[in-house]
Parts: structure tokens; C-alpha cells; sequence
């Protein structure tokens, strides 16, 4: 049985679903408290976790609740959470969605990564993200008036921000796989072994 089949199979499809109508309320709450970004962040995230359900049009195929949890959770934090936490609830949901990218990449196609090019993938993929919406901030306070970014020093900080979520992402996704991985279907170690 493949990754596909394991994954189409899995008892706990239902939990993806109900973390899947969560988010959806949560975009919703974004909505009438005005949180305009929050909600638009979410509804990317929406977007991304439904695409395995979407392309093969089945609603069995879906995200492991794992996966569907750790992207949900900075919504379910930004929305409960007190205002100290709710600030690194962006890079906690750009962490998540590039883990629930890669995952979807191994899981859902013919990509083959190694681990450690896994691991970095989700650690490069949150930084440019949180690069670009660092971009973005910079020239929506240049000509839009807006006060995203109060300096050279702030900037630092999210980047710093960014790049220690894509390394704990990174290290969640290590663990999740050797979890998720049958140990039948784990291939040896052919570089350094002793064959004679």
C-alpha cells in the first residue's frame, strides 16, 4: 500500500475534516472583527490544505489530521490566545503551511525528497514567505501610509522570527515522518554500508 492509499485509508479523515470547518470559522471570525490580512493568510491556508480533496475529487484524500492540526492551530491561537502570543501566530501559520506543503508534495505526488532536502525545503519555504510579507509591509508603509514595520531593527526581528519557525517546522516534519512511516518501508542506509 502507498503513502496515497495509507493516507486515503486513514480512520482519522473525519478529524481533518472538523480541523477543516475550524479554520473556516475562523476566517469567518477574521471577517466581522475586521482582521482583513488575518483572513486573506487564512483563506490561503483553507486553500492549500483542500487541494488534495479538490484534484483527485475524492473527499477521502486528505491531510493526515497531524498535519491539518499544526496549520489550524495558529488560528485557533490568534483567535484565543492573549495578545503577547497572537503576534507569533503569523510565523507559527507560515511554518505550518510550508510543513502541509511539502507533506502534500510527498504524499500526493511523484516527488521523492530526502529527508534532510525535506527539512530544508520547509525551512527555506518559511523564510522566503516571511521575506516576501516583510516586502510587502515595506512598500504598503512606503505608499500606503501604513506602520507595519517601525525599523531596520523590527525587520531583523521577523526575519529572525521566521527562520527559527521554519527550523522548528523543520524538526516537526523530521519527527512526523519517522512517525508516519511504516518501518517496513523504510529504505536502509546504502552509503555506508559494509557489503563487502
Amino acid at each position: 500500500m502507498d503513502a496515497l492509499e495509507a493516507v486515503a485509508s486513514d480512520d482519522a479523515n473525519w478529524v481533518s475534516w472538523l480541523l477543516v470547518g475550524l479554520l473556516a470559522l475562523a476566517v469567518a471570525v477574521s471577517v466581522v472583527h475586521g482582521e482583513a490580512v488575518w483572513a486573506v493568510f487564512l483563506v490561503g491556508t483553507l486553500g492549500i490544505l483542500l487541494v488534495p480533496p479538490v484534484v483527485f475529487r475524492d473527499r477521502s484524500v486528505m491531510l493526515p489530521p497531524e498535519v491539518v492540526g499544526l496549520a489550524v492551530l495558529p488560528a485557533v491561537v490568534a483567535a484565543i490566545g492573549p495578545e503577547w502570543v497572537t503576534e507569533y501566530a503569523l510565523y507559527l501559520g507560515v511554518a505550518a503551511v510550508a510543513f502541509a506543503i511539502v507533506v502534500e508534495l510527498s504524499l500526493f505526488t511523484d516527488v521523492e525528497m530526502a529527508p534532510w532536502f525535506a527539512d530544508v525545503t520547509v525551512v527555506l519555504t518559511t523564510m522566503a514567505a516571511i521575506g516576501s510579507w516583510a516586502i510587502v509591509q515595506f512598500y504598503a508603509d512606503r505608499f500606503l501610509g501604513t506602520d507595519f514595520i517601525a525599523g531596520r531593527i523590527d525587520l531583523m526581528h521577523e526575519f529572525i522570527r521566521g527562520t527559527i519557525a521554519g527550523v522548528v517546522a523543520a524538526g516537526v516534519f523530521e519527527l512526523y515522518f519517522q512517525y508516519r512511516t511504516p518501518a517496513e518501508t523504510k529504505t536502509p542506509d546504502v552509503t555506508g554500508g559494509e557489503d563487502g
